[in-house]
């Protein structure tokens, strides 16, 4: 292959996408990157995928899981970066949301790129999980029914329970209440949230 065939397949390893867009796919895939102190280095990151017209972002902490779709121009292949690095061009995406931000990775560098100004980052070389895909599309599909509920209500009852403690929650069905089983402590509590109505 000739140095100008090799340049352009390597410029195809890119994708762009809208800042503010970004901002938020990246600020909410972060939430489910493991941050414990025994984090396994791998999941202690985001893993990017652009193609077919979006950028994908994946996080775990082998507890969760979340995977977040956005529109993308461009290709770009799987790429691991650390949670700190993901915050530094988060705070860097902060600085113009309205910018378009380029993704471009060559060998083991991602170049994340808004407005002439750039930020180089080091591409992780670790085993990261390869069954997101199957995880979520068996889970979509063993569904029981759906239920909506408002988040900030849910998050008092993380307050109740105590940090590290378990929030049992069990689904009666379709538009009927959440019934919230909490860890007993001095006080025994009995909970219902009920579920949204989605206009």
């Amino acid at each position: 292959m000739s140095t100008i065939e090799q340049n352009k397949v390597e410029l195809t390893n890119s994708v762009s996408v809208q800042g503010l867009t970004l901002l938020e796919l990246l600020e909410g895939a972060s939430t489910h990157a493991d941050k414990g102190k025994s984090a396994l280095h791998a999941l202690n990151s985001v893993q990017l995928l652009g193609g077919a017209g979006s950028l994908i972002a994946r996080a775990t902490d082998r507890y969760r899981l979340i995977e977040g779709k956005i529109e993308g121009e461009g290709h770009l292949d799987h790429t691991l970066i650390s949670l700190d690095d993901i915050k530094r061009v988060i705070e860097t995406i902060k600085s113009n949301k309205l910018a378009r931000v380029t993704l471009t990775r060559i060998g083991d560098l991602l170049t994340v790129s808004l407005d002439g100004s750039s930020l180089t980052l080091n591409v992780l070389d670790a085993n990261y999980p390869n069954s997101f895909g199957d995880l979520l599309n068996k889970s979509e599909r063993e569904s029981l029914g759906e239920t909506s509920f408002n988040p900030a209500y849910f998050a008092d009852y993380a307050k109740i329970a105590g940090k590290g403690n378990a929030v049992r929650v069990e689904f009666t069905g379709e538009r009927k209440p959440i019934i919230i089983h909490l860890p007993a402590t001095k006080v025994t509590w009995r909970a219902l949230l009920m579920p949204m109505r989605i206009i």
